[in-house]
């Protein structure tokens, strides 16, 4: 890790407690995690982020669908909508003003503290999703169970997780969890980190394609890696039943050295390599002319590395993991190239 990926990473835990805290000054929440740091409270599971650009997936922000009902606000997480449709979102939020109130005898309680939540005393809660794995007898593949995920305010934004994701988060707040559902360790100190894979194809009478894969696995799995991009407001993609949707917040920042990073409106840069992506010229030129890029994603391994060093692997490849809700992309624009 680099001076730089430390400074960010300090920051990063900074604003998650200032988020959780109330904390106001960046300079003093930065100066807490670095004494939890020497303290040891950080690090020490192994809790690294894969290398694939992103620090953490990111919490519901004010970009977020907030439907209000009567005098509570709801955060909706990235992802849930995508996951759920809006009928059912709104079924969550009804659920939320029934079992919200104080006589309630099924109570909503937050997944981040375990006490109930009072919509007639909050002024916003959070709505997310975990999506926990389950082996069927007899079943070929686990099936994907979810399940809503309701959090105070002050204990902290919500958003799509996997089950091992939340369990670590709760491990994190000293709440009740069973050890068997945290992620396995990870021992990646001192090992050199695999470089992430990319590939740029033209396909015929389209913008072209841009496809990120990364090298180290998720510590979550690929359900984690789901999570994650669902999260980050990227949705899942079946080629072989739709055509990427257009996302105009979204955006690939290039100049004449190659693509520089993809980010987000409202959240910033989502990925930025060591250094630019170099396209071939015709991939740059058919970008310019479209003044857009397909660009699709999927967790470790979903293409065959064999695949990428001898520069066989096509969209073709793709098509399994989309239709088991592994890949994930959209049209995005390509701003520089002008």
């Amino acid at each position: 890790m680099t001076v730089g990926d430390k400074t960010r990473a300090l920051k990063t835990a900074a604003r998650k407690h200032m988020e959780e805290t109330g904390e106001t000054s960046l300079q003093a929440a930065m100066q807490h995690v670095r004494r939890e740091y020497e303290q040891g409270q950080h690090g020490d599971d192994g809790d690294q982020q894969e290398r694939m650009g992103f620090e953490e997936a990111p919490y519901a922000d004010e970009y977020e669908y907030r439907p209000r009902v009567t005098g509570t606000g709801y955060f909706i997480a990235w992802g849930v909508q995508e996951l759920l449709g809006l009928g059912q979102v709104q079924q969550l939020v009804q659920h939320a003003e029934k079992d919200g109130q104080p006589d309630a005898p099924d109570p909503i309680t937050c997944y981040l503290c375990d006490e109930r939540i009072d919509v007639t005393r909050e002024e916003v809660v959070h709505v997310g999703i975990t999506l926990r794995e389950v082996q069927q007898p007899g079943a070929p593949k686990p099936s994907e169970l979810q399940f809503p995920v309701w959090t105070h305010d002050r204990c902290g934004h919500t958003r799509v997780w996997s089950w091992s994701q939340l369990t670590l988060a709760r491990r994190r707040r000293n709440l009740p969890i069973s050890t068997a559902d945290l992620p396995p360790k990870q021992h990646r100190r001192g090992r050199t980190p695999i470089e992430d894979y990319y590939v740029f194809t033209m396909p015929e009478n389209s913008p072209p394609v841009f496809y990120l894969q990364p090298g180290d696995d998720h510590r979550h799995g690929p359900i984690g890696f789901r999570a994650d991009r669902l999260s980050d407001g990227l949705p899942a993609l079946d080629l072989s039943r739709s055509e990427p949707r257009v996302l105009t917040e979204w955006s690939i920042a290039a100049d004449r050295t190659g693509l520089l990073y993809i980010e987000r409106q409202g959240t910033g840069r989502w990925y930025q390599p060591p250094t630019p992506w170099s396209p071939p010229p015709e991939w740059l030129a058919a970008a310019h002319y479209h003044g857009t890029a397909i660009f699709l994603t999927a967790p470790a391994g979903s293409v065959p590395t064999e695949k990428f060093d001898a520069g066989t692997s096509n969209l073709a490849d793709l098509l399994g993991v989309g239709r088991n809700d592994l890949l994930f992309g959209a049209v995005m624009t390509v701003s520089g190239l002008a």
